[in-house]
């Protein structure tokens, strides 16, 4: 079905269902035309308008569907709008055992708790699905009519559409960014458990080596306590050759746990890693420069470890922040 055609359906919806129409008898024509004006403006922009017989729509809108006169999609967001006369202001109180009962009347006009006093002034209003930002209404004044508003109506919707686009394209830019930040921040963490066994390897060769000395020493020992000495020592040796990492490839874990926001954001390449948007230089650099986000100092003695130990800055890492220690 054309466009035009779309528009004169929903027209013809809104005339025939004197119901829903929430307009007077002798405002009936001119509310026609608005949505027709609101229609034509939809098409003009590039709007899409569905069928008021679309089963898919109703299936998925129905209440709202049924609420509006008119409705179209703008790319993932739908509008329901519906053209309605303003009541003049403190109508007397219908009675309330009366309100809801069958009438004489459109039952728009039965289910109302106040008397409707038309004043032939008009106002749409807007319903929205998936843009917080739309206006509810817009009506007539004293110094404009509704017909002169429905452009700029349409153009807000323009400019939400805008907004929508760029807010995409910046997340998906914002997650591609984030995805980089990911892998680089695991490749430094997985470096700097490479460096840490590393050197616990390089400590359990001096640690094998001294014991060898005092081994060799040994044979020239004849203290009384010679044989507790060499208890200690085969103990010692034990020890070093059950914890070495250089012997126990089953004991290499490169599993990286998943980084605070505050890890990930020196990798964010400017964007925060919290949301799509950017960090001023200097956060960045103040949040790099935090000592309590440095690692811990070396230690070369054994201490139930594997010795000392170390914080891989990495060719993407802006410094020693965050040290991953890995353990056993």
């Amino acid at each position: 079905m054309a466009q035009n055609e779309t528009i004169e359906a929903w027209v013809e919806r809104f005339k025939a269902d004197t119901d829903n129409q929430y307009v007077t008898e002798p405002h009936v024509p001119r509310a026609a035309g608005v949505l027709r004006l609101i229609g034509s403006g939809a098409a003009e922009r590039g709007f899409e308008i569905p069928s008021p017989h679309d089963a898919d729509l109703v299936e998925q809108y129905g209440d709202d569907v049924r609420w509006a006169h008119i409705v179209f999609k703008v790319e993932d967001v739908i509008y329901f709008l519906r053209v309605q006369e303003l009541c003049a202001p403190n109508a007397p109180r219908r009675d309330p055992a009366m309100v809801g009962k069958a009438a004489r009347g459109p039952r728009w006009l039965a289910e109302r708790a106040r008397e409707f006093v038309g004043t032939g002034l008009l106002q749409v209003a807007i319903r929205s699905d998936g843009d917080d930002s739309c206006r509810r209404t817009a009506k007539d004044t004293t110094t404009s009519s509704l017909e002169e508003k429905i452009p700029s109506v349409l153009n807000e919707f323009v400019a939400a559409l805008d907004r929508r686009r760029k807010q995409r394209k910046q997340r998906e830019e914002w997650e591609g960014v984030k995805e980089r930040a990911r892998q680089r921040y695991d490749f430094d963490r997985m470096m700097a458990l490479i460096d840490h066994q590393a050197e616990q390897y390089q400590a359990m060769a001096k640690r094998r080596e001294f014991l060898s000395a005092l081994e060799r020493a040994m044979d020239r020992y004849t203290g009384a306590d010679r044989d507790e000495v060499g208890q200690r020592i085969a103990m010692l040796r034990r020890r070093i050759e059950a914890e070495d990492p250089g012997l126990h490839p089953e004991l290499l874990d490169v599993t990286v746990p998943d980084p605070t926001d505050e890890q990930l954001e020196p990798y964010m390449e400017g964007w925060s890693a919290e949301g799509p948007y950017r960090v001023p230089a200097w956060t960045v650099h103040e949040r790099a420069r935090r000592p309590e986000q440095m690692g811990p100092g070396r230690s070369d003695g054994y201490d139930g470890g594997y010795g000392s130990s170390s914080c891989y800055a990495g060719q993407y890492g802006s410094g020693p922040a965050d040290c991953w220690q890995p353990g056993y």
